[in-house]
């Protein structure tokens, strides 16, 4: 079982009657039990759209000659890989795996038996002919002498398609078509079976697979609707929306609409939304009578972007600039009371909401009380729901594109940046010339940006790989990664009680009197500048923050010493990293925190709760950093904060 994701059943059924994908298992249009199609992790299959369609024709076309092997319905399982890595499922067969490469910048098609077997009924190129060859052939390379005939178009790296009587097989050409006979290892065989009937099934088109599904759909709309009466009527809140322009908030504005008419939807425009969404979503309240608000984050990533850099994947702070720092504000001003919204979040998405429920406050945005009907959804139901309910949807999606919101979005996949490029020149243009501008500014080189090293704070093993083949030289950290370097683990201190120490590492300092004043939120504090050091006391123990980074605390338990140590380091990185977002201001129960420049704590006030701390994002980052503390820490470190 994939752990990065929650317990599903990754099986998809199929009515091979009607020749469509199921909800459930069994078709509402012939009454019949579907049969079950084993999926890699997550699971989370989706319909492709007519860009992605058009992709796939291309590339069967491209590789095989023949493009007719694409039918109206297709389903595509998203599973690990480099970057983009999706089975492609044609009348209920797993027929390939499309893949986008990130050194040749191109997607193709490593095909499966049952494409193999599909194409090898339509006269296809790339064709390789045995005569009775002997031995196991899987894993293997084709005996040369056993070649019979094959495609004089072949080249090395080319996906073949290998025949011998009644046995089909794939696999990848090593050499070129005219060294097939004098190398040993030509061709390497994937996979090598009989052939068996598996010729194209009934031609179904959208409304056979919608009316296979209605039953399903009714079920998890019925179940949706009633969840969202419940948490509406028992929660005493105004009734918000959040409307992103994607197709997840799309079906959720459609529940929401069915169950009551009393509700404002929320956009929030990061300053980063590609320009079609922004339109979309504008388009849709307005031909819908809908009360929209949105809330604008203005120039904020601008401002930010020369402190923190490009974002990575592993270190988005423009999500908190750009999306809850205008979330926090609206709610603030439109709802001071507090909002009950409505978000299309879905456990499949990712491994940050593996574990969302139906009923959440939002930790990040004060008075936010969020609902998530459908959260055990897969992208299939969605996209089902969508077309038996004729919404309409983004048309960014029918340009093969999943993430229709923030144009240069870390977290996107290559190959999607690659059709921004291509939609979007002059946005990709700019962006790029930015990206190419702070690359040289931290020494690094132009092929950092061109392949996407950019994307990380600390590459992954797959990207290291990547530059290896590439022959590029690049640090397994960015220049202004943060990090956590532990000087001395905690230990018994000569003069009593435990001790800790280590250098927070950060790009860039902010002084030590915003450290000082972020401190007040854990201590009583006292900052001697003369000797740069900034010392704090709390109730079981004290620190010193040094200028360069240090950080010591001492507390009268290992427990005490490593907990307070995790308090001022988080102080700390709030005080160097802050992007006055505000949230803490308004997290605040006892007005004790102002913003105008920078973050001001009034001592008096402060209760030393720790509520600033916890709603921070920026505070949250050391969770990552703390993962480079010995074991015997992290476990300190957890049981605190349970």
């Amino acid at each position: 079982m994939n752990k990065r994701f929650p317990r599903h059943e990754r099986v998809l059924y199929w009515c091979d009657s009607c020749n469509v994908p199921l909800l459930g298992k069994s078709c509402g249009r012939c009454m019949k039990n579907g049969r079950a199609v084993e999926l890699s992790p997550q699971g989370d299959v989706r319909l492709a759209l007519e860009g992605t369609k058009k992709r796939l024709r291309y590339l069967f076309l491209r590789q095989f000659g023949v493009q007719q092997l694409v039918p109206d319905i297709v389903v595509l399982n998203k599973t690990s890989g480099e970057d983009r890595a999706e089975e492609v499922i044609i009348d209920g067969r797993k027929v390939a795996l499309l893949t986008y490469d990130l050194e040749k910048m191109d997607h193709s098609l490593t095909l499966r038996m049952d494409g193999a077997r599909m194409l090898a009924h339509m006269h296809t190129k790339k064709l390789v002919r045995l005569n009775k060859a002997g031995g196991h052939m899987k894993g293997n390379y084709l005996p040369r002498e056993s070649i019979a005939s094959f495609d004089t178009g072949i080249r090395a790296g080319d996906e073949v398609v290998i025949e011998m009587g009644k046995f089909i097989g794939c696999g990848s050409a090593k050499v070129d078509a005219h060294e097939l006979r004098s190398v040993e290892k030509g061709v390497k065989v994937r996979d090598f079976s009989q052939s068996g009937p598996q010729m194209p099934g009934r031609k179904a088109w959208t409304r056979d697979i919608v009316k296979a599904n209605i039953p399903h759909l009714m079920a998890k709309k019925a179940k949706a609707e009633h969840e969202l009466k419940d948490a509406i009527q028992s929660r005493d809140l105004p009734l918000t929306v959040s409307f992103s322009g994607g197709k997840d908030s799309l079906v959720v504005m459609d529940l929401v609409s069915s169950v009551t008419k009393n509700y404002t939807a929320m956009f929030v425009d990061t300053g980063l939304e590609h320009p079609e969404t922004r339109g979309y979503v504008r388009r849709f309240a307005s031909e819908h009578g809908m009360r929209l608000l949105v809330a604008s984050a203005g120039d904020s990533f601008d401002e930010n972007f020369t402190g923190f850099g490009p974002p990575a994947k592993d270190f988005r702070w423009c999500c908190k600039v750009c999306k809850l720092a205008p979330a926090t504000r609206i709610i603030e001003e439109k709802f001071p009371k507090g909002a009950l919204t409505v978000e299309g979040n879905r456990k499949l998405e990712s491994f940050s909401r593996a574990r969302t429920q139906l009923v959440e406050e939002n930790p990040f945005v004060p008075g936010q009380t969020i609902v998530n009907p459908i959260r055990d959804w897969t992208a299939l139901d969605v996209w089902l729901y969508i077309i038996w309910r004729d919404l309409k949807y983004n048309p960014l999606y029918d340009e093969d594109i999943e993430r229709v919101g923030c144009w240069m979005c870390p977290s996107s996949l290559a190959s999607e940046t690659a059709e921004i490029v291509r939609l979007s020149p002059e946005l990709a243009k700019s962006w790029q010339q930015r990206l190419d501008a702070w690359a040289s500014e931290n020494g690094l080189p132009g092929e950092f940006v061109h392949y996407g090293f950019w994307r990380w704070k600390e590459l992954p093993p797959k990207m290291r790989a990547l530059a290896e083949r590439l022959g590029i030289e690049v640090r397994p950290k960015r220049a202004d990664t943060l990090a956590l370097r532990v000087l001395k683990g905690v230990s018994p201190c000569a003069a009593g009680g435990y001790s800790v120490e280590a250098v927070l590492e950060m790009p860039e300092s902010k002084g030590l009197k915003r450290v000082a004043e972020l401190l007040k939120t854990v201590g009583d504090v006292r900052l001697v500048e003369d000797f740069g050091v900034t010392m704090v006391e709390g109730k079981n123990a004290n620190a010193k923050v040094f200028a360069g980074g240090q950080i010591a605390a001492v507390g009268r338990s290992p427990e005490d010493a490593s907990g307070y140590f995790d308090m001022v380091a988080r102080a700390a990185l709030r005080a160097n990293l802050c992007t006055k977002c505000g949230i803490c201001v308004r997290t605040c129960p006892t007005g004790a925190i102002k913003l105008d420049e920078v973050i001001m704590v009034d001592e008096e006030k402060c209760n030393l709760c720790g509520k600033c701390s916890e709603s921070c994002v920026v505070a949250h980052y050391f969770d990552k950093l703390a993962a480079e503390l010995p074991a015997a820490e992290k476990d300190r470190s957890r049981s605190r904060r349970k």
